[in-house]
């Protein structure tokens, strides 16, 4: 007996890479579920084309998002994809022997992902060990943050590489963390305290040299110092927004 296994996204104007990605797992989908937030490019014509089932839903938070579609999907197994994420043929190997048998434990699989930013590939900057939890069995749910949801389980692991192409250009990822610091200052605003020096310089601070020094970014170049200096950004960001949420 082998195993059936739906692929689901979660989708908002995401044209640039999405078709890649649909690609990479046409060959292990039973069936693909996309559920859409409101997209006004081409994202839904490039899912409908590749035989997804489409939703159309407005974001409440990823998390609730994510849980939701899971529901949607018909079938015991889940692969989890975003759609900048395009998974290596070595990923979709396994997931093709994986499949062969069937599966009825509860335990969710992981694999490692590979960053690319401006181009290339992050070989350190902390982002060398990103080992994600995205093949689940039905009734496994996310947490419901707003940002950075994940699944809390241990997991097995499965050889391949997932590409996670997340950079377009710096007008689109300052859109993107200023609008996840909006939505992460949701989920921080009642666990942190007053916000003064210590959350808008010393933890930005802390965050760039995490990423550029000790995690190894200025191996990564000029692109370690830059994705560092995006993280100083977006710890900022995130707890002005903080701020803004308490002086309404």
């Amino acid at each position: 007996m082998s195993t059936a296994l739906s692929i689901l996204y979660l989708s908002l104007n995401e044209e640039d890479v999405f078709g890649q990605s649909l690609e990479s797992v046409q060959s292990i989908a039973d069936e693909i579920v996309v559920i859409d937030s409101g997209s006004s490019d081409s994202t839904v014509q490039i899912a409908e084309s590749a035989g997804a089932t489409v939703y159309h839903r407005p974001l409440k938070n990823w998390g609730e998002q994510r849980n939701w579609g899971l529901e949607k999907c018909q079938h015991p197994w889940i692969l989890v994809v975003d759609c900048d994420e395009v998974c290596t043929a070595e990923l979709i190997e396994s997931l093709k022997e994986w499949k062969q048998s069937e599966h009825h434990e509860q335990q969710p699989y992981s694999f490692k992902r590979v960053h690319f930013f401006k181009g290339k590939r992050m070989n350190f900057s902390g982002l060398q060990n990103d080992y994600v939890v995205r093949l689940l069995p039905k009734g496994v749910k996310y947490e419901e943050l707003n940002v950075h949801e994940k699944v809390h389980s241990s997991s097995k692991r499965l050889k391949g590489n997932m590409f996670h192409y997340t950079y377009k250009n710096a007008v689109h990822w300052e859109q993107k963390f200023r609008t996840y610091a909006k939505r992460q200052a949701l989920d921080y605003e009642k666990k942190v305290g007053r916000i003064g020096l210590y959350y808008l310089n010393v933890k930005p601070s802390w965050r760039f040299f995490k990423h550029y020094i000790i995690k190894g970014g200025i191996f990564d170049g000029s692109r370690g110092f830059e994705y560092a200096l995006w993280m100083y950004r977006a710890v900022k960001w995130r707890y002005i927004e903080v701020n803004k949420l308490r002086i309404k």
